[in-house]
């Protein structure tokens, strides 16, 4: 849009330019400031939208990591203790055989010694107020079993 000027000059003085202010002027001036308002509030919407699928794609991403490094534990211990390796770090869930029924005595083992651990010796107690077990989301074994005490 071309706003029409006056400029005045004196002999010693700088070129002073000033706006006329009419009502043409003025209308075409705010129809513009309008278009770049709702423009501006496109932009906005879109960098809203853009930023909370960022935000969802880190959260997967970090549950992702999470998962993958606590089958690496469960992994790297099962082999370590001689157990054998008892889990398929690399198969994402969906894509796993279903367990069987009944574990063999090395998984179960590895189990009982992995909520030991976890559960008393690190004062960081995997039961949950209900009896449940944070890590297995079952009840908890060790306050099934007879004489057994939650830490």
């Amino acid at each position: 849009m071309k706003v029409p000027m006056n400029t005045r000059t004196t002999p010693n003085s700088p070129t002073v330019t000033t706006l006329r202010h009419d009502s043409a002027s003025l209308c075409e001036l705010a129809c513009e400031h309008g278009v770049l308002l709702r423009q501006l509030g496109r932009l906005q919407h879109r960098l809203t939208e853009a930023m909370s699928a960022h935000r969802q794609q880190q959260a997967r991403l970090e549950q992702d990591n999470l998962r993958l490094r606590a089958e690496l534990v469960l992994l790297r211990t099962s082999v370590f203790w001689g157990l054998g390796a008892v889990a398929m770090v690399a198969m994402p869930p969906a894509a796993r055989p279903a367990q069987r029924a009944a574990p063999n005595a090395s998984v179960r083992e590895a189990h009982s010694v992995i909520c030991q651990t976890g559960c008393v010796g690190h004062a960081h107690p995997w039961l949950e107020p209900d009896g449940q077990c944070r890590r297995s989301g079952q009840a908890c074994e060790r306050l099934a079993a007879p004489g057994a005490t939650a830490a």
